[in-house]
Parts: C-alpha cells; sequence; structure tokens
C-alpha cells in the first residue's frame, strides 16, 4: 500500500517527502565536499539535490546544521557499527578503528567541513548529539583495549578523551592524503601511539 493509499489526506506522504528530501540533501553535502568543497553553501547542496532554497531552508536553517547532520549521520554508522560487533576486547577496538578509517574514506571530505569552537568535554557535558554518539561508538571499544593493555575502567573518560583527539578526522586525512603511509601503517601507528599515550596518561597520575 503507498503512502498516499494509505492516508489519503496526505499526512504520510508529506513525511515520506521528509525523509526523502532529507536524504537528498545530506547526499549533496558528501558529493559536493568531494568535488568542490569551496562551493559548499545551501544554494548548491540544494540546487545538487534538485530541491529549492526555500524548501532546504525548512529543513535546514544554516550550512552549519547540514552539515551537522551529515556527520551525526556517519557517527550514528560507526556506534551501530560497534553495537553489533561481536568482538571483545582490542579486536573489537581494532574493527572499531578499520571501520572508522573505511568511513572516512567515504565521507571525510564532509566531515571536516565542520568546526566547533567547543572542545569535545564541554559538547558532551551540554549533550551535543554527535559528540554523544561518538562516545557511544568508542565506549565499548576503549574499556576493551584499557582492559587489554592492563589500564583500570575508571580512566575510560579521559581514555575516551584522547581517543577523540587521536583519531580526528581531519588529521587521520591528513596522515593518508600528505604521507606516504598506507592504510595500514597509519592505523597501526595511530593505534599505538594511542596506547601509548594511555599509558603515559595512567603513570603521570
Amino acid at each position: 500500500m503507498t503512502d498516499q493509499q494509505a492516508a489519503p489526506n496526505g499526512g504520510h506522504k508529506l513525511r515520506s517527502d521528509t525523509r526523502r528530501n532529507r536524504r537528498r540533501l545530506l547526499k549533496a553535502v558528501g558529493e559536493l565536499a568531494r568535488e568542490a568543497p569551496g562551493q559548499l553553501t545551501m544554494q548548491a547542496v540544494a540546487s545538487r539535490a534538485e530541491i529549492g532554497p526555500a524548501t532546504a531552508y525548512r529543513y535546514y536553517s544554516s550550512m552549519d546544521d547540514v552539515l551537522a547532520a551529515y556527520v551525526l549521520s556517519v557517527v550514528e554508522e560507526l556506534r551501530d557499527f560497534s553495537a553489533r560487533s561481536t568482538a571483545e576486547g582490542r579486536p573489537l577496538f581494532d574493527s572499531v578503528v578499520d571501520k572508522w578509517v573505511d568511513l572516512l574514506a567515504e565521507h571525510g571530505p564532509a566531515l571536516v567541513q565542520l568546526r566547533s569552537r567547543q572542545g569535545y568535554l564541554e559538547r558532551l557535558n551540554d549533550g551535543d548529539a554527535i559528540i554523544t554518539a561518538v562516545r557511544d561508538a568508542w565506549n565499548e571499544p576503549v574499556k576493551g583495549l584499557l582492559d587489554d593493555i592492563g589500564l583500570p575502567n575508571e580512566m575510560i573518560e579521559y581514555a575516551l578523551f584522547l581517543c577523540n583527539m587521536m583519531f580526528d578526522p581531519r588529521e587521520i586525512q591528513d596522515l593518508l592524503q600528505v604521507t606516504d603511509l598506507s592504510r595500514r601503517e597509519v592505523i597501526t601507528r595511530l593505534t599505538e601511539a594511542y596506547s601509548g599515550a594511555l599509558r603515559g596518561w595512567a603513570r603521570a597520575g
């Protein structure tokens, strides 16, 4: 049964249109970020999505709002992958890192467009949706890594803070694009550096 058949008054169809238009806008953001990041404007995104600018502004009030929705959708994909994984300990952490780098290969150019004047901890305390999803995505994998290297779970909040720093999309993109390191070398070095940072943080405490 179609949306129109299910709701002759158009109620369900309106919701279907809203979902479709939002998907189009987010898809357009990803495409333009890869092809012409310097031209990333609401007008350009609406045009690529084949949606009128006025309609686009009904869904998102600014370019930052569109980018935030895009980033959230990517982080939620990582969170869902982490939650579904049957791995534990270090293997869980390694698989989530692999998935994150895969997501950055596809979505990275759009993810690095969004900047915040607030830090990770402040945004987490404020209930920021993106940072909350980031925390949910990495919480169990980081706990698994802490256990693997013999560090207490009590340092999880600082461990997540360090994880956010070291696996930042902008810095990973930089390593992959500017250096001659392979994808596997980037992952291995970042993971080893992160493990070292955790040990150093624990010793300093």
